[in-house]
């Protein structure tokens, strides 16, 4: 059973885009313990790269269980990113906080921004918004445990308005780069949860840098007859390759629909 830290924050405090998120990601972070499972623990003084912020959950839960612990938070679009800031003001964590995305590459791209699922939002050139949004519907029928017949109608017209596409141009930079910026010497947990571009934040990493990272928290997407086929084998592997021990996917109840959680440590926690 995961660790429950649910007590350590009060979630009324925790401003966000859409109230339906906001409780889904406290649930999802604090009383499930998603990013950080049983067996995978972090020194007092932890140095924690987020990225794909969000709206900073991830940072408030790092400093409730390090409170000396080092934040460095990545989030992109603007709308979410004054939140991000917001949050980690009220709730007093030092974090540095970076307006922009991390990729395989210095630049700009553009985002599909969904203002009714700001999780779901993605670099343009990897979003999929039906299928995003079929796997929102899905969720919402198992969780109803029964056919939703009329309400089905009603449920896809939500969808549709929530999943509303708002583009956005996005500045990137390359993980190495604000490693070598920032003078970072180690990374204790790298949380990579980017929308299908979870290989462009890896391959931004230079070789000099692999070994400053200790633990990875990883979403893969790995969906048949999609770009993404085949890639839970392949970052696995990369991770096993460069010394990481990584055991199978959790089984979160997401392996269906082609996202896995992937978990890589280094033997003994720590850097090579």
């Amino acid at each position: 059973m995961p660790v429950d830290r649910s007590h350590l924050i009060d979630p009324s405090r925790i401003e966000g885009v859409n109230a339906h998120e906001t409780s889904f990601l406290y649930d999802e972070i604090f009383t499930r313990s998603s990013y950080l499972p049983d067996g995978m623990s972090l020194p007092s003084d932890a140095v924690v790269f987020d990225v794909g912020a969000n709206i900073g959950v991830f940072a408030l839960f790092a400093h409730a269980v390090c409170p000396d612990a080092t934040v460095y938070a990545f989030e992109p679009l603007p709308p979410v990113f004054e939140k991000l800031r917001h949050n980690t003001s009220v709730y007093g964590v030092p974090a540095h906080l970076f307006p922009y995305a991390l990729g395989d590459a210095e630049g700009e791209v553009d985002f599909t921004f969904y203002p009714g699922y700001t999780t779901m939002s993605a670099t343009s050139s990897h979003a999929a918004t039906e299928a995003d949004r079929e796997f929102i519907k899905r969720q919402v029928s198992d969780a109803a445990r029964e056919d939703l017949g009329d309400a089905a109608e009603l449920l896809d017209e939500m969808l549709e308005y929530r999943f509303r596409e708002v583009p956005y141009v996005c500045r990137t930079r390359r993980l190495s780069d604000v490693i070598a910026e920032q003078g970072v010497t180690r990374i204790d947990l790298l949380k990579v949860d980017v929308q299908r571009a979870e290989a462009d934040v890896l391959r931004g990493l230079d070789e000099a840098h692999w070994p400053l990272v200790r633990r990875i928290a990883l979403e893969v997407h790995d969906e048949p007859g999609t770009p993404t086929e085949g890639r839970l084998a392949l970052l696995s592997d990369e991770l096993r390759r460069r010394g990481f021990e990584v055991p199978p996917p959790a089984g979160d109840g997401l392996v269906e629909s082609g996202r896995h959680s992937v978990f890589a440590t280094r033997p003994g926690g720590s850097a090579a």
